[in-house]
């Protein structure tokens, strides 16, 4: 699982984050070319698959445009802003869950239905943050059973509810892959999906493992 800051966001999503305020803020233009991922590497002194993550993202949200050969574009202002909203809704969930915490460990000794109605709080809070999607990345083993099958006929959404958004594939990175794609194991799956779904996924493609 990519680690979590306090602030609930991992650094790729803070640099996704960042990369969509400035589009806001019109510092970067739609149609504008950014620097090639090394120089934002670079710039936001992280490694290269911090980057390709928060280009991820970015890209299905509809932010930017990763094309092969082209490098990374900037696609919608619009879309930048709905992206903000959601990473500040996302870091209100988790501050409002903090603070429920910290309220039951004060309170506990109040009475008992009070306890248990905000057991119940938690338990539902902490359900919910736990579904929420992030990208990840899986590679495809030698032996799996998901090898010689096209992204269509594997259908992992369906089995697993993942979304895969992007392959990498001998150094090239193909986002938004035709669904006829093939299979090859040594593939680098980028997906999103609950970690639940990223279990299931994980448990599909191991050698030996259920028969697509």
């Amino acid at each position: 699982m990519t680690p979590r800051r306090s602030n609930g966001l991992s650094r790729y999503e803070e640099i996704a984050a960042d990369v969509a305020s400035r589009i806001v803020q019109r510092e970067w233009q739609e149609g504008q070319r950014l620097f090639g991922r090394s120089s934002l590497a670079g710039l936001y002194k992280v490694s290269p698959e911090t980057i390709r993550r928060a280009v991820a993202l970015l890209h299905s949200h509809g932010v930017v445009s990763a094309i092969a050969g082209s490098g990374v574009l900037v696609r919608s202002k619009a879309a930048a802003e709905q992206y903000l909203g959601e990473v500040r809704l996302d870091a209100e969930l988790h501050g409002l869950a903090r603070e429920v915490q910290g309220l039951l460990a004060e309170r506990r000794q109040i009475d008992d239905r009070l306890s248990q109605a905000i057991d119940r709080l938690v338990h539902r809070t902490s359900g919910a943050l736990s579904t929420m999607r992030h990208v990840e990345e899986i590679v495809i083993p030698d032996g799996s059973p998901l090898v010689g099958q096209t992204l269509s006929s594997a259908d992992l959404r369906t089995r697993t509810g993942i979304t895969v958004i992007g392959v990498a594939r001998k150094g090239e990175e193909m986002f938004s892959p035709d669904p006829r794609m093939v299979l090859e194991p040594g593939d680098l799956l980028i997906l999103i999906g609950s970690d639940s779904a990223k279990g299931l996924l994980k448990d599909l493609m191991t050698p030996g493992g259920d028969d697509a």
